[in-house]
Formats: C-alpha cells, sequence, structure tokens
C-alpha cells in the first residue's frame, strides 16, 4: 500500500463524514433484518481504511492515538445524544423493546467502526495496551448504558418470566432478545453481565417464587395432587426456559426450582407443621 502523507483535518473529514452516513443511515430505517447490509462498497470502505493507515504510519507526525481517541469520543457522544436520551423515561416492555433495537443499530455501527479503524486493531492496541475497537465500544456500552438501565431492564424481565409462569400472554421473543443484548456485552476487559447480574437475580427471584407456590400447595393439594403438581411445574419450567434462557442457565434453574418444590425434607416438614396445625383446630382431614 502506497504511503502518502495526509493532512490531519483532511483526513478526519473523510472518516467524520463515513461515520456520519452510518448515523444517518440507523436514524433513518434503523437495524431490523440486515445487519450485514452493506453500506459501503468495497472500494469505498477500501479508501476509508486507506485513510486511516497513511495517518497512522506517517512519520511527524503519526496520529493513531488522536484516531483512537476520536473514536472514543464519537461512541460516548453517540450514546449521550441518542442511546441514552432514547431509554431514560421508558419503562415495561417499551424500555425492553427499546433496548432490542438501540443494541442492534450500535452492533451495526460497530461493525463499520471495527473495519475502518482495523489498522488500530492491529498495531495500536497491543503496543497501548489498550481495548480493541470492538471491545471498547462495548466497555463504553457498558458503563454509560447498561450499569444506569441494568436494574430497570433485570426486574422487567425477572416479572415477564413471572407473569409467563403464571399463564399470561408474554413475548417470549422480546425476552430472549434481551436476555442475548445482556450476554453480548462481554469482552475480553468485561465479566458477563448475563452471568454476574441477570442470573443471580433470576434464581433468587424463582426461589421466592416457588416458595410461596409450594406453601400454596401443601395447604390446599393432598400429597399425591402435589407430586404431580411438582412433576408438571418442572416440566412447564424447562419448556419455558428453553425458550429464553442461554443453555448454561437451565440446569441451574432446575435445580433451585427442585429444591424449593420438591425438596422432601421441606416438605415433610411442611407436612407436619400442618398437621400439628390442623390438630389444635381440630380438624380431621390430613392432606400430606
Amino acid at each position: 500500500m502506497a504511503l502518502r502523507v495526509v493532512d490531519f483535518h483532511a483526513g478526519w473529514e473523510k472518516i467524520q463524514r463515513a461515520i456520519d452516513r452510518i448515523v444517518s443511515f440507523v436514524d433513518d430505517n434503523g437495524v431490523i433484518r440486515d445487519e450485514n447490509f452493506r453500506l459501503f462498497s468495497a472500494s469505498e470502505s477500501m479508501s476509508i481504511y486507506e485513510t486511516v493507515y497513511n495517518l497512522c504510519t506517517q512519520k511527524d507526525p503519526a496520529y493513531e492515538k488522536e484516531l483512537y481517541r476520536r473514536y472514543e469520543d464519537f461512541l460516548n457522544h453517540h450514546i449521550n445524544t441518542r442511546v441514552l436520551p432514547a431509554m431514560r423515561g421508558k419503562s415495561g416492555e417499551h424500555l425492553l423493546r427499546e433496548t432490542v433495537r438501540s443494541f442492534r443499530d450500535y452492533k451495526f455501527i460497530m461493525r463499520w467502526m471495527t473495519l475502518f479503524f482495523l489498522y488500530l486493531d492491529q498495531f495500536f492496541v497491543g503496543r497501548y495496551n489498550r481495548p480493541t475497537i470492538r471491545n471498547a465500544a462495548l466497555l463504553i456500552l457498558h458503563n454509560q448504558v447498561y450499569e444506569e438501565m441494568k436494574g430497570d431492564i433485570i426486574s422487567t424481565v425477572l416479572s415477564l418470566i413471572n407473569e409467563d409462569r403464571d399463564g399470561k400472554p408474554v413475548d417470549r421473543a422480546l425476552v430472549k432478545q434481551v436476555l442475548e443484548v445482556v450476554f453480548d456485552l462481554q469482552s475480553e476487559t468485561l465479566n458477563v453481565p448475563y452471568q454476574t447480574d441477570f442470573e443471580p437475580a433470576l434464581l433468587d427471584s424463582s426461589g421466592a417464587y416457588y416458595a410461596l407456590k409450594m406453601a400454596n400447595w401443601l395447604q390446599n393439594l393432598p400429597y399425591p395432587e402435589y407430586m404431580l403438581q411438582v412433576v408438571e411445574c418442572l416440566n412447564a419450567e424447562n419448556f419455558r426456559a428453553m425458550q429464553y434462557l442461554h443453555p448454561s442457565t437451565v440446569p441451574k434453574l432446575l435445580e433451585r426450582t427442585k429444591f424449593e418444590i420438591a425438596n422432601p425434607d421441606r416438605i415433610d416438614a411442611n407436612c407436619l407443621a400442618g398437621k400439628v396445625q390442623q390438630l389444635k383446630l381440630g380438624s380431621n382431614s390430613y392432606y400430606c
């Protein structure tokens, strides 16, 4: 590749025009069906890459640090002017849909930025111990958006899961999409938010939900019917979990559910307590 001296301001204007084109496309159309839509031709992409390459490799001065800084500045600006304003103030399924839409658009932008700034990934980030272009984008999204919104997002997902358990109509595809967003936020320098934030909250919420179910069933069902209810419940929980949870979560969820509703020691203890209470009340009917 022929190296030629590029004025930084002229080079950055060319890069900025390409970035503006990406953002305008996302603003006007969103990325609904085809995340691999080719917004730039191969020759256009190569021309932008060459501009970055020349700015980074020319001498006196080279602009790789400045380009990396401006890339981060663009991401921060995009999040603060588009992503966060679109998410703040929303709740329930509206928040979840906006989460999915915003992340899908953000990934589209990330894909093009990774192509344009490939030289920085290859020769700059390792030398200066900086996150890759992709990981820098995920870190900024995590720190500025996810950390602010995760409480509302996770609590909404847990509420929908409980509604699904109660037989209410729930958009399972939406729940799956949101959880995929949370899972995909992992990077080389981040723990997996799905595992550190969502999964423990899910297990705790499920434990509380099924502890109440167990108490109600033991109080109102004869023992044989209770055990039938346990089997039906575990089968239904497994089916639901496979619809939207990451496969690694399913056995953990089923184990927690079994602990709450099918633990022999807990069942026997509750049955004994129920019999004592019935004797005190003078009842002659024993369910367990």
